[in-house]
């Protein structure tokens, strides 16, 4: 099996078509169908489906997919660190954090690397757990720091708490309730909400209102993009649950306000790596910084 018969695989489902992934990879279609008739040869299983308007990965075909991502950005990092090693750069550092912290804590470990390891390259993608994740079992990201939701991760991945996110009720000053000195539960029912179209969020929303005896409310918009949710929550006609942080700090909201009302809901948030990694030094410097300002932030 040839590294480029993996990457002509990964393109074909990708692109869910061979002419467009024949060109994605620069060959022509008939010698990316030998590839694929090659590696489905030698492997002895159908790895595609064919199809009216194009092409579907078989069972085998999702499985080889998958590890085929991780070998093939496993040798793209390789490739990677080799060429930065030999123009002296101390490495690239490829980081995901959830988007609740994208600001938070993030901004300081960039600031203090940049002036203590200058050769060091970090680069930073939010999103939420689910996604990053993902990212990470199939190599694209070489850490995470972020919340840490109720899931089973494999034991392969270290999960580093660090801090405890306090999620807490938040309006836009001009909402009905943005004035309000004292409120319930119950006075939250009946209005339009926010949250994250996570599984996590949901859970944590639901768990909310059910601590009280109480149905989650019904109104309820989702989307997976923190400024979105924070613009509609700032316009005054949506409340949403987030993290008490995102009132403080870099981008303070002067127009969102916490309303008075007290949550159990508490969540370990920290950094997600796979054993072993750290034992890169340019990991390390990264793991090390981002400890030390979830310590200055509590």
């Amino acid at each position: 099996m040839e590294l480029r018969q993996l990457r002509h695989f990964v393109a074909v489902v990708d692109c869910a078509n061979l002419s467009r992934a024949a060109e994605r990879v620069a060959i022509s279609q008939p010698a990316l169908t030998r590839s694929i008739k090659n590696l489905e040869d030698l492997l002895g299983v159908e790895l595609l489906e064919r199809k009216p308007r194009g092409v579907t990965p078989t069972e085998a075909g999702l499985a080889l997919y998958h590890h085929a991502q991780i070998v093939l950005n496993a040798c793209q990092r390789l490739t990677r660190e080799v060429r930065e090693l030999e123009r002296g750069v101390t490495g690239t550092v490829y980081v995901g954090v959830g988007s609740m912290f994208a600001t938070h804590i993030t901004t300081t470990v960039a600031q203090s690397l940049a002036q203590a390891h200058p050769r060091l390259a970090m680069v930073v993608n939010d999103g939420f757990f689910e996604e990053l994740l993902r990212r990470l079992q199939d190599g694209r990201l070489d850490l995470i720091f972020s919340n840490f939701p109720r899931v089973t991760v494999s034991p392969e991945y270290v999960l580093e708490p660090l801090i405890t996110v306090r999620p807490v009720v938040m309006a836009g000053r001009s909402h009905p309730l943005g004035r309000r000195k004292s409120l319930t539960r119950s006075d939250l029912v009946e209005h339009r909400w926010v949250i994250a179209d996570q599984p996590h969020a949901q859970d944590s929303f639901e768990r909310y209102f059910s601590e009280e005896g109480l149905p989650a409310p019904r109104d309820v918009f989702r989307t997976n993009s923190l400024n979105l949710m924070m613009s509609l929550v700032r316009g005054g006609k949506f409340l949403s649950l987030l993290p008490a942080h995102l009132l403080g700090g870099p981008g303070t909201e002067p127009e969102i306000v916490q309303l008075p009302l007290d949550s159990s809901l508490e969540r370990q948030a920290g950094l997600i790596y796979r054993a072993g990694a750290a034992s890169r030094p340019a990991v390390e410097h990264v793991l090390a910084e981002f400890r030390r300002a979830a310590r200055a932030s509590n």
